[in-house]
């Protein structure tokens, strides 16, 4: 096999990526067989499905609304702190929902004269996630403009006109983004349970962990699904061709963000009060109890205690994730509608709920011969569910990567008569090496704050962090569960900003 095996279209191509997208999905299979069986009929769920909805509804419109300003100026404009203040407006996309709404939770039971009603606490939680989902997305729509088409705007009307053509360029980009953190909404039951709203990921949980009936969580789960692909198959039908045209590498001068006192102090301005209402206000609320007594002791000696498996789901998800995303990109190869069928399908399959694959795997480890039942019930399970899950992130960075390889290499490299192996190891190695680096530790941050899944499958005494804190905060005084949950945000407030020196810093 010669190095140009990588660059012929073929059919093999597209049975491949359909057996790869079927293994993502075979451990939701046997719900399925479970929904059909037995008692129909899904209770009081329907209309739990429907504040649900319009839960996600509220927490998308205010991503969208708050987001894209933020990340259309944030790509325009330089001022200091900027990488800071980006950085930090990410953070919550890396930790759990759980932890914010702790935060919250603790600072309104001081400031607050009343309680904040259910809904609206869970609304604010969850816009704390898609503000910066939209934000990120707005950013990196506008940062992909030509300095030339900037410099054309900014002639014919000045920055006024430049930010509306901008903001016009990148709306499509942010709503699909909103459009997916809504759709991730429903899929989240730790701010629910907080604010004691009934949601329906949270019902799931309840009918399989409470009541013990697999039957019902199993059709709760499917009717989840069946809403959100509902919602989310438009979503990717507009998203995925826009998509596989932006991973393409493109020969125009880059923008460069510029000084305008103004528009500087405009953008910076609204990132910090983002910063300060969505990140820094939460850990207020977990820093005040936090700091009392000896809470921070009794949470580090549960961090480390926890830190062992923590990493190992994460790892063990993101090399997962990063190979299966590699593989991928190399199935699809040069071909734009192979591109577009990944990344439509990597849409889909990052917006199921969580709980449909966890649910199916917990069936068959019950039904799977003795000799298979360690590997069933054991880390390895957890790290290839929540690899499966988060494939999406690592397939879209493979992709942007193998784009940016020339098939022109393999050429040369088949007139010189150099094997497949050598090419992959000299030539195509180190040029993916930043994508699959960063897939891997992305996808492995996902996982890690991941608390649904690891509750389902993990083994008897291998909890997570996330998921330590999930298990004891009924319970355990208020000083310790946010102490673990401050600590928390400051190991992945550290890996953030060790990512560029992790993954390489040519992406």
């Amino acid at each position: 096999m010669n190095p140009l095996a990588l660059e012929r279209p073929s059919r093999w191509r597209a049975f491949g990526v359909a057996g790869v997208f079927a293994l993502a999905l075979l451990p939701s299979f046997p719900l399925l067989r479970e929904a059909a069986s037995g008692q129909r009929g899904l209770g009081t769920f329907p209309a739990t499905l429907w504040q649900s909805f319009g839960l996600a509804t509220a927490s998308a419109a205010l991503g969208f609304a708050a987001g894209l300003p933020l990340g259309v100026t944030a790509a325009l404009y330089s001022f200091p702190g900027r990488r800071a203040l980006l950085a930090l407006a990410s953070l919550p996309l890396l930790v759990p929902s759980l932890l914010w709404a702790v935060g919250w939770s603790a600072l309104l039971a001081r400031v607050a004269p009343g309680p904040l009603p259910g809904a609206a606490a869970c609304v604010v939680v969850f816009a704390t996630t898609a503000i910066p989902l939209v934000l990120l997305t707005a950013w990196a729509s506008t940062a992909a403009l030509g300095a030339g088409q900037v410099e054309a705007a900014r002639l014919a009307g000045g920055e006024a006109v430049l930010v509306r053509s901008a903001c016009r360029h990148a709306a499509v980009p942010a709503l699909l983004a909103a459009g997916l953190a809504g759709v991730l909404v429903l899929s989240d039951p730790a701010p629910g349970q907080i604010f004691g709203q009934r949601t329906a990921a949270a019902e799931i949980l309840v009918s399989f962990a409470a009541l013990f009936d697999f039957g019902l969580a199993a059709r709760q789960g499917l009717a989840l699904a069946a809403l959100v692909l509902v919602l989310a198959a438009p979503l990717a039908a507009v998203a995925a061709p826009r998509l596989a045209a932006a991973v393409l590498p493109r020969a125009i001068r880059p923008l460069r963000p510029v000084w305008h006192r103004e528009m500087a102090a405009l953008a910076a301005g609204g990132l910090l009060v983002f910063v300060g209402i969505g990140v820094a206000a939460p850990l207020a609320g977990l820093a005040l109890p936090a700091l009392r007594g000896t809470a921070l002791a009794r949470a580090g000696s549960e961090v480390v205690e926890t830190l062992g498996n923590t990493a190992i789901y994460g790892l063990g998800a993101g090399a997962l994730a990063a190979v299966l995303g590699l593989l991928l990109a190399a199935l699809a190869g040069r071909s734009s509608r192979l591109r577009t069928a990944v990344l439509a399908l990597s849409f889909l399959l990052l917006a199921l709920p969580s709980a449909l694959p966890s649910l199916g795997l917990l069936r068959w480890s019950g039904e799977v011969p003795a000799a298979l039942a360690p590997v069933f019930h054991s880390r390895f399970t957890v790290c290839v569910a929540l690899g499966l899950r988060f494939l999406p992130v690592a397939t879209l960075l493979a992709l942007r990567g193998w784009a940016s390889t020339s098939p022109t290499w393999a050429w040369a490299a088949e007139l010189h008569g150099v094997s497949l192996g050598r090419y992959l190891a000299r030539v195509l190695a180190p040029r993916l090496a930043p994508a699959v680096a960063t897939g891997l530790v992305l996808v492995g941050l996902l996982s890690a704050a991941d608390v649904g899944t690891v509750l389902l499958l993990h083994p008897p005494g291998q909890r997570s962090l996330p998921l330590a804190i999930f298990t004891v905060m009924a319970n355990a005084p208020e000083a310790l569960v946010a102490s673990l949950c401050l600590l928390y945000v400051v190991g992945a407030g550290a890996l953030l900003a060790a990512l560029p020196w992790l993954a390489g810093r040519r992406l």
